[in-house]
């Protein structure tokens, strides 16, 4: 009888001790950098553009700069990552610097992350294209000129996500059966049969 007293005293120990370990050893590592958490959900694409003319993947170089490029390049790379519903951050892969707009609407990287200016709305539109809408100015990303009067109109302002497709450079994780990519250079434009290749530049009438 005392000894079955001890051994259930014992495992009680035991089970205290087990349960209790991971609390005592968790602590608190403050990071600015947002993407350092939950990496398997960051979404790895080039984001496309167009208006009726010609078409656009928007990059970041090194120095900070956004532009557009007719072609997709490694610093057209971006990681997507949501912070909250509705809501994500876009980082440069190989400058590792952050989205950010200005109260103006001016497009730029910097390395730190700061939640007013780097913070976007993600707006699905029902042609598949997906707006990127400034949480904090209400200015939506936009690749066109500074001094172009349809700047924040619909050309160059609504992008599809392309699945970064550049051999050897994609580290994420392959996205859940519910991500929606599409390949501009396809003639199955949801793949839906056989891969083929065709221009980036269909008209928006399409």
């Amino acid at each position: 009888m005392l000894v079955t007293l001890y051994a259930s005293v014992f495992y009680l120990y035991i089970f205290v001790l087990l349960v209790s370990l991971p609390m005592s050893l968790s602590f608190y590592i403050p990071d600015s950098d947002p993407l350092m958490h939950l990496n398997n959900q960051v979404r790895e694409v080039h984001l496309y553009t167009e208006n009726h003319r010609n078409g656009k993947y928007l990059q970041m170089s090194v120095d900070g700069r956004v532009s557009g490029s007719d072609t997709q390049t490694l610093s057209s790379v971006m990681e997507l990552k949501s912070i909250k519903p509705g809501n994500v951050v876009i980082k440069g892969r190989s400058s590792s610097f952050f989205l950010c707009m200005d109260t103006e609407g001016h497009l730029r990287g910097q390395r730190q992350y700061m939640e007013a200016d780097c913070t976007f709305r993600e707006l699905l539109l029902a042609d598949g294209y997906t707006r990127f809408l400034s949480s904090h100015h209400g200015v939506p990303v936009s690749l066109a000129s500074k001094h172009s009067p349809d700047q924040h109109v619909v050309p160059f302002t609504r992008f599809l996500p392309l699945r970064n497709t550049l051999a050897g450079e994609s580290l994420s994780e392959q996205p859940p059966n519910n991500e929606r990519y599409f390949n501009v250079d396809s003639d199955d434009l949801f793949g839906m049969g056989q891969i083929g290749v065709a221009s980036p530049q269909f008209s928006l009438d399409n």
